[in-house]
């Protein structure tokens, strides 16, 4: 299992993992239990197996970038839509009743998956070519066919009212299949 420690050893070395991007994110947090570190994946797992996309970001011949909220970028969504606490799984449980809809009628699974695929990148992008990007004042086109603006250090989302993502430790962690750049805020395709 690779740990969080680990996870962090390889984003220092800046070396490449015989990994996936799939099989990071999952040993990074450890199991698929939530568990109080608000600094690993536990939720965002959680969040690609539940939309069934674990196998996209799993495939070896890819060649993506995903930029990766940890559990405190989503426990901050969670806030931002009403949730009072700070715990992981009760995060989780806020976004998905959110997800649902007002009167649980809504199939949460595909606004799920955009919301995912918002934080993929058809393309392997290292922090230079983030900073490339913002220099250039490019955007940056996603899998769900929405772009996102690097600014800075950050990425500007459709969400006006919500605070946007910043890259956050660890960045350029070079999979096998990609690259992962830790993000403190979840990125939100749409208007909230």
């Amino acid at each position: 299992m690779l740990s969080s420690a680990a996870f962090a050893n390889i984003a220092e070395a800046g070396g490449t993992s015989n990994l996936t991007i799939t099989e990071i994110v999952s040993q990074s947090a450890g199991n698929t239990e939530f568990d109080g570190n608000k600094f690993d994946y536990d939720i965002l797992l959680k969040a690609v197996l539940t939309a069934g996309l674990a196998d996209a970001l799993d495939d070896p011949d890819s060649n993506l970038t995903l930029f990766a909220p940890n559990d405190r970028g989503f426990i901050l969504l969670a806030r931002d839509l009403g949730y009072t606490g700070y715990d992981e799984e009760e995060a989780w449980l806020a976004i998905v009743d959110f997800l649902d809809g007002p009167d649980d009628d809504v199939d949460p699974i595909p606004f799920l998956q955009s919301i995912l695929l918002y934080h993929v990148v058809p393309k392997r992008i290292s922090v230079f070519g983030f900073i490339r990007a913002v220099l250039r004042g490019s955007d940056i086109t996603t899998l769900n066919g929405e772009t996102v603006d690097p600014f800075f250090f950050g990425l500007v989302d459709k969400a006006p009212n919500l605070r946007n993502p910043r890259l956050s430790f660890p960045i350029n962690v070079f999979a096998r299949n990609g690259i992962i750049h830790t993000i403190n805020r979840v990125l939100i395709p749409v208007d909230l």
